[in-house]
């Protein structure tokens, strides 16, 4: 079932016929990168360190200058494609939501030829399907992934763009 979710995605965004920001090659990193590292990272298919192995398997690396090692318990990190175009970032930890608190895990997708509306089309072609997303409007930037228990655990898609910081296309699991 997963997998014809994923496909369907892929397809979505490789076959649409309006024409996207950027290459066809930024088209197929972006499908990439959504179908194998931000859901089965958002749904826990995928762990911190797996998402990461599938990351640099599409040839993401940390950026230049980032010699740190990553801390074996880290809880965030940096990839950044090999073009230097697109910075993935993947992150987990307990957010506030609500009146409590929930697990989350997160991967944002930006880059600095992507503008927020240019994302948000990305994300309409990606997660546009409302027998398995819901958006509040047509143009709306946030999609909710239908589950079946949503008291439980929720998974949610957003264009992010706030002052000071690049556009983002998030993917994010909510675990409560």
């Amino acid at each position: 079932m997963k997998s014809i979710i994923v496909s369907g995605i892929a397809a979505s965004l490789l076959l649409a016929a309006t024409p996207t920001p950027g290459s066809a090659a930024d088209d197929r990193l972006t499908a990439r990168v959504l179908v194998d590292v931000c859901l089965p990272y958002a749904q826990r298919s995928r762990s911190f360190e797996k998402a990461i192995q599938a990351a640099r398997d599409l040839d993401f690396r940390r950026p230049v200058g980032d010699q740190a090692p990553l801390d074996e318990w880290a809880s965030e990190v940096d990839l950044v494609s090999r073009d230097g175009v697109w910075l993935l970032r993947l992150e987990e930890g307990t957010v506030d939501h609500g009146d409590g608190q929930a697990y989350a895990t997160a991967c944002s997708l930006s880059s600095h030829r992507a503008s927020a509306n240019e994302l948000t089309w990305l994300g309409r072609r990606a997660f546009g399907d409302p027998r398995r997303w819901i958006a509040e409007s047509e143009d709306s930037p946030t999609w909710n992934r239908r589950v079946s228990r949503p008291d439980e655990y929720r998974i949610e898609a957003r264009v992010t763009d706030e002052a000071g910081e690049r556009p983002a296309l998030m993917v994010r699991g909510l675990y409560f």
